[in-house]
Formats: structure tokens, sequence, C-alpha cells
């Protein structure tokens, strides 16, 4: 079939109206581009970044016997002469503390079957036990928390054991009970250990860095950024671990004296540590001290979560001074509109829609803003798609 001239002009008329439409198409995106964005709630702080130490009232302790059965777990409460742990002159003491430990295990999950013969409902209540423990070990081991995971396993082993149990004869349990009860009492008479007490009251941790007299609540008065720069820890024997006194602990810091003008009305401030402890949490001004070649030495103190910052010590923090909440989007896309009004143009259909807006934080390169507009159609909302650049954008105005 033969190619009339009339069919290839007209086969030429199209490709050249094609190539000039996508010529014109990019003529007017390199000219005048058309970026967006989506709109996203979101939060910011103004706030000071620091690196400092905590601070406790602790004592330390010492063994000169190497042989040490701790009984005590961290951040523990420690009562007055409650027992911190125990000395011992031979290396094989700890293995019949274990045995002694296994045997009274033994011997509570033989009294419970024992007591499950009285009362009915004691298996009941212990199915709901192992319940529980099982839910509390998935939820550690979840999370990530395994140092509670291994007291949930320990927990549940002893309740499953338990349960066993009750499925034997009275007179079975009463003779293995019987049987254990001197195996312990002849454990025990082997035992010869020296126990090391609390002297007072107060929260134990086995941790000890060598800091513990370096830095003390009696600093806070005389403290100058040049001491803080100069602490070194001091060398330690501490076998045994130390006790936390009291009820409140500070952290100090050296931040410049700009800072501390923002402080300075503060009766308090929300902490976020970098490590270890890192929920947001509140700690009150406790101190300030005079400035010393532009730098200050700010004392915070609390009186919670002692338990939860035993092993805590050096440490970078986040003070959040203030809270900004708004729809984040950059700062390119503010516009102001002819009657001196900020705002954006989003993308409604096919057209530029104007919102205003009021900036409330201005980031590096964004904004956050709250919406200023009052009907439904002229209300900036998370989601809405902003126009970040062009070079000429007017309300109404056609894109694409």
């Amino acid at each position: 079939m033969k190619t009339t001239p009339i069919f290839k002009i007209l086969s030429a008329a199209v490709l050249l109206a094609v190539v000039f439409y996508f010529v014109v198409q990019g003529y007017r995106y390199f000219s005048d581009p058309i970026n967006t964005t989506y709109v996203y709630a979101s939060r910011e702080w103004d706030a000071i970044e620091t690196e400092g130490y905590l601070v406790r009232e602790e004592e330390t302790f010492h063994s000169g016997l190497t042989t040490l059965h701790h009984t005590l777990t961290e951040g523990q409460k420690v009562g007055k002469n409650q027992t911190l742990a125990i000395a011992f002159t031979d290396s094989g003491a700890l293995t019949r503390v274990e045995q002694l430990a296994s045997l009274e295990l033994q011997a509570q999950q033989l009294s419970f079957a024992l007591e499950s013969f009285l009362d009915g409902d004691a298996a009941l209540k212990l199915d709901d036990n192992i319940r529980e423990d099982l839910t509390a070990l998935h939820q550690a081991i979840a999370t990530g928390d395994y140092s509670q995971g291994e007291d949930s396993r320990a927990s549940l082993k002893a309740a499953i054991l338990k349960r066993d149990y009750t499925y034997t004869s009275q007179e079975q349990i009463e003779q293995d009970l019987d049987a254990v009860e001197e195996q312990i009492a002849e454990k025990e008479a082997s035992l010869n250990g020296t126990n090391i007490t609390a002297p007072r009251s107060g929260v134990y941790s086995a941790v000890c860095d060598g800091y513990e007299e370096v830095l003390t609540p009696a600093m806070i008065e005389t403290a100058t950024p040049a001491t803080l720069a100069n602490l070194r820890a001091e060398e330690y024997q501490a076998n045994v671990g130390k006790l936390i006194y009291g009820d409140v602990w500070y952290y100090t810091t050296v931040i410049t004296e700009e800072q501390a003008l923002l402080l300075e009305d503060r009766n308090s401030v929300t902490v976020q540590f970098a490590k270890g402890f890192t929920e947001p949490f509140t700690m009150y001004i406790k101190h300030i001290s005079a400035p010393e070649n532009g730098k200050c030495v700010l004392w915070l103190s609390c009186d919670e979560y002692m338990a939860q910052t035993t092993l805590l010590r050096q440490q970078n923090a986040t003070l959040l001074l203030r809270e900004y909440a708004g729809l984040r989007l950059p700062d390119k896309a503010l516009r102001v509109n002819t009657d001196g009004e900020t705002g954006v143009y989003c993308v409604i259909g096919a057209r530029a829609r104007y919102k205003g807006v009021a900036v409330v934080f201005h980031g590096d390169d964004y904004v956050l803003v709250t919406p200023t507009g009052t009907g439904d159609t002229d209300l900036l909302r998370q989601g809405d798609q902003v126009i970040v650049t062009t070079a000429e954008l007017y309300d109404g105005k056609v894109i694409g």
C-alpha cells in the first residue's frame, strides 16, 4: 500500500504538534517549576544541650574477704542493719550458698503443694500467677528489658514447679519436705560467713566508679566551672557496693552565661537524658553559680527515680525549656499576600488556594505554623499539599 503525500503531511504535522507541546511544557516547567510537599503535625523545643554528672550522697563498702555473696539487687531499698553481702573465708562457700538457695526454693514449692490440699483455691490462684508471669515475660522480651525478663522467668519457673507438686500425694510431699529441711539445716551449719550490714537506710547499688567521694551535694554552693572541668575519679576498692542516702539526687553541668539567663526566672525544667533513663522528667533548679569566664555551674535536683538512675554518672542531657506544636512545612512555602498577611498556597483540585498561617517556631529550613483561616476552605490542615516554589502565585491560579 502506497502512502499518499497528504498522509505524510498530516503525520508530520501531528509529530510537530506533539514536539511543540512537550517543548512548551518543558519551558513552563523549568521557567516556573512547581514543587509541593505535604503538611504534617510536629513538635519542637527550645532546648539547652549539656554534659554533666549525677551527684548523690553515697557511701562505699569494702571487705578484705574476696568471697562475697551479694544479697541485694540494683536499686533495692535497704533498711538499717539489713545485710548487704555475706563474706566467707573459703571460695567453696558460694557453691554451698547456691545449693542452699535451690533447697529453700524447693522447700517453698513443697510447702505450697501441701497447702493446696487444705485450700482448694490455691492451685487456681497459682494458675493465675503463671499466666501473669507468662505475660510479663513476653512483654519484657518484646521491649528488650532483659533484667525484668530474668525476674519474670525465675518467677515463672518457680510457679510451674509449685504447680507440678500439686499432683503428688500428701504423704509423699510431707516426706520430701522433711528431707529438704534436713539438707537446708546441714548447708546452713556448713556456712560460716560474716554479714556486712547497712549503717543506715538507703538505696543499694553494686557499681562504684570512684566519684562517690569526689562529687558530693556539699559542693553545691562552692563548685565552679573549673572544678567540674578538672574532676577525676579516685581509685576505689569497694567490692561490696555502695549505699545512696536520702531521697534527693542532683545533676550538675556547666552552661553559658546566656543559657543561665534563660533559666533565671524558672523554678524547674524538663530534662531528657541521652541514655540509661530516656523518659523526659522534671528537675528543680537548685542553684546557678556566679559567672566565671562567661560560664556558670547549674545544679538541678530531683526527688524521684532514684532506683532507676543508680547506674548513671556522666550523662549528656537536653534541658527542654519551651514546647512548640504546629504544622510543619518548609520556610520557602511562606508567602505574603496583597493584604500583608502571611500564608501558604495549597493545591486544591487544579488550582492554588491561599490559606493564612501564623508562625510559632523557626527551624533551620522549616517552620511550625498554626492556621489563621476561619472557613473550611481556607483553614490549613494536616495532609494539605502546600506549594513550596514557583515564580508566581495567586489565589485561584490554575496549576499544571
